[in-house]
């Protein structure tokens, strides 16, 4: 199978930039699970209002696909890749062989793990959640148990501005999903009452206005703890000023944020591309590589939320093509 143009990552940023070529190139995207990636597990954060979380612009891509021009191959791990004069040469576990002029590097990037925090409780203590548990529990109706909690606290930055573990950066999305969770939960439980540590907001980009009103319905608290513990039916959290003090909820939601993913890691390393220092592949502007021919898009080269995501695959789309007319 020969394609002007192979896609390794049939997430927001693959499929954004297959829709937008697929009329100009012939696009092939290969995913190694499902089509969308992680915006599958994202839950639509509306209340009685439209909280702009991006959800519903995944759902109108999902929707356009009905009619795409491009090809897929779906559930295909890549077994090799390499480059060939100019042509790039790929090998997939099913047996296709398959020959592209262009390439771009789209496999995203992965929530942490909460069990790498076990200080905060992470894989511990069963009311301590990741956002991306909650993100899941908004699709899957899961978060019914929440109508008996009266408490709830956000750490933000969880894992996240942590140098020693080579995670000193910001991922840019957590605050903002933080604060439509509680948000959403806050409509659906008035009773509770939630607590927002933080150590800076980072409210950015189109609707931030409407972000600042959430921040003003829950208790923004400017400190982090560096311990959750368990004990008396309730979660505690601790913290160290003059002395040791502990503050009690009945749940922890830990913010988690984004790091490469292992698709991203390993295809990078393939194709010998440069690395930054936070582990995602370098982009040297308009999607360019340090590999002649490759380009990098969405999360693959750092954290981002969709509506930025869409926004820069088009972009690294038309430098494509424009790299295509020479």
């Amino acid at each position: 199978m020969t394609y002007d143009l192979v896609i390794i990552g049939g997430g927001v940023a693959g499929l954004t930039l297959a829709q937008t070529l697929q009329d100009r190139l012939k696009v092939l995207v290969i995913e190694e699970s499902s089509l969308g990636g992680l915006s599958t597990d994202l839950g639509c954060k509306a209340t009685d209002e439209c909280l702009y979380c991006g959800v519903c612009q995944f759902i109108n891509l999902q929707k356009e696909l009905f009619f795409k021009k491009f090809d897929v191959l779906e559930g295909r791990k890549i077994t090799f890749l390499d480059k060939s004069g100019r042509e790039f040469q790929i090998k997939t576990e099913k047996g296709e062989r398959i020959t592209s002029q262009l390439l771009v590097v789209a496999t995203g990037a992965s929530p942490l793990e909460i069990k790498s925090l076990p200080l905060l409780g992470g894989g511990k203590f069963p009311r301590v959640y990741s956002g991306w548990d909650i993100e899941r529990g908004l699709n899957e109706g899961i978060i019914s148990s929440f109508r008996d909690f009266s408490s709830l606290a956000f750490i933000q930055c969880a894992g996240s501005r942590n140098f020693k573990e080579k995670r000193g950066y910001c991922s840019q999305v957590c605050c903002r999903y933080a604060l439509r969770i509680a948000e959403n939960l806050k409509f659906s439980y008035p009773q509770l009452n939630i607590d927002f540590y933080y150590m800076d907001l980072q409210i950015l980009g189109k609707k931030k206005g409407k972000l600042w009103e959430i921040a003003d319905k829950v208790n923004l608290i400017r400190h982090l703890p560096y311990e959750v513990k368990e004990g008396e039916g309730k979660l505690s959290l601790v913290f160290e000023e003059q002395g040791v003090e502990r503050k009690d909820y009945d749940a922890v939601i830990l913010s988690v944020g984004m790091i490469p993913s292992s698709g991203t890691k390993e295809i990078g390393r393939w194709l010998g591309l440069n690395f930054d220092s936070t582990g995602f592949i370098k982009s040297y502007g308009e999607g360019h590589t340090s590999c002649k021919g490759v380009f990098v898009c969405g999360t693959a080269c750092g954290p981002k939320d969709i509506e930025t995501t869409r926004e820069e695959a088009q972009m690294v789309a038309e430098e494509i093509w424009r790299v295509w007319r020479g």
